[in-house]
């Protein structure tokens, strides 16, 4: 507590002003104190005496308590508030002390006055330490959120580079390769069958090399996001992954939807990680993939009709796809849910205001 505290009091009765100076002297406690009996005197209290602790008695002439508390809550929310009255009924009390009010003592027992003041400035300080704990633990939660949405476009824009050079850089020199090759076999002509075995293993050994480029570039950063769209780039995982895992996909995708570049990355990833888990885990045969576009929002859902699993208790084990997902959707400003479906499977819903993306 404070060496000297700043004390206003509400009071309009000399005598008991005198009464309460003492009962606080005798408590130990040291204090300025300010004393004003109308409203106008009171605003100008709160807004320049800066007090630590008011006491307010509940009827005054032209002013009572309850408008008191209001102005305090209004402008200093943090100031303790004691009410010190002659008379009051329980239930006034109670209604007090629910609109914010620390605490409330009779006039008749103003030996508690001292211990009252002493608590209700203590868990002011309490709470506007945890106030301030919670203030910052939010900024640096905040920070470390910018922080990962900072890494996540710099690893987005490496994938991309890489895809690029590995597209335009390698390819070109093994298409190269393969066009010497052919070249090569065309002017050999009845050479040595052993040459010209070994000469079309390498090109066969190349065009697979370059079937390999280009799965690898397209896995890194698909040119068809960049180039056509969200829409197209789904359609094309989709028919991969069909071919990959023989689980057919059913989508009913909107015409014409057209996302910032992180939207529609963020969008893509969160899409790739549900295939993936679906592929893993979920032993389905079915999936289903679904964009609607309405005035507001933009959903998107993937569902499967696998054997499902306890989201709570995947939530619990903090699975890194699910935080994955849901940091990317929470990064372009939307909602992520994850549900069990009442028949069977489970569906990933990401949701999107639209007017935070387009």
């Amino acid at each position: 507590m404070k060496n000297i505290l700043r004390i206003l009091n509400l009071e309009d009765v000399n005598f008991d002003v005198e009464l309460v100076e003492r009962e606080l002297k005798k408590g130990n406690i040291q204090f300025e104190k300010l004393v004003v009996d109308n409203k106008e005197d009171f605003e100008n209290a709160l807004d320049n005496f800066y007090p630590d602790i008011i006491l307010s008695d509940h009827s005054l002439p032209s002013f009572d308590s309850t408008g008191a508390l209001h102005l305090v809550k209004q402008r200093s929310p943090a100031v303790p508030f004691i009410l010190v009255t002659a008379t009051v009924s329980e239930e006034f009390a109670v209604n007090v002390l629910q609109q914010g009010a620390s605490d409330y003592i009779l006039k008749s027992n103003l030996k508690r006055l001292p211990s009252a003041v002493i608590n209700a400035i203590e868990k002011s300080k309490m709470i506007g330490e945890k106030e301030l704990a919670e203030k910052e633990l939010k900024s640096s939660y905040q920070q470390v959120r910018r922080l990962a949405s900072h890494l996540q476009d710099i690893r987005e824009e490496e994938r991309a580079s890489m895809a690029r050079e590995i597209h335009d850089e390698l390819g070109q020199q093994l298409t190269v390769l393969k066009l010497d090759i052919s070249w090569m076999i065309l002017k050999l002509g009845d050479a040595d069958p052993v040459i010209q075995e070994k000469i079309q293993g390498m090109e066969k050994m190349i065009s697979t090399s370059l079937k390999t480029v280009k799965k690898l570039a397209t896995e890194l950063h698909p040119a068809l996001l960049d180039k056509l769209g969200i829409i197209e780039a789904i359609k094309w995982q989709s028919r991969e992954f069909e071919k990959r895992t023989g689980i057919r996909i059913e989508f009913n995708l909107p015409e014409g939807v057209s996302l910032p570049s992180k939207t529609a990355i963020a969008l893509f990833r969160i899409y790739q990680e549900s295939l993936t888990n679906i592929a893993r885990h979920a032993g389905a045969t079915n999936v289903s993939c679904v964009m609607k576009k309405n005035n507001r929002e933009l959903v998107f859902t993937v569902s499967d009709d696998g054997k499902g699993f306890d989201v709570s208790a995947i939530e619990k084990k903090q699975s890194l796809g699910l935080l994955s997902m849901k940091e990317r959707t929470v990064m372009i400003g939307g909602k992520f849910e994850i549900k069990r479906n009442q028949d069977k499977g489970v569906s990933v819903m990401v949701i999107l205001p639209l007017n935070e993306i387009l």
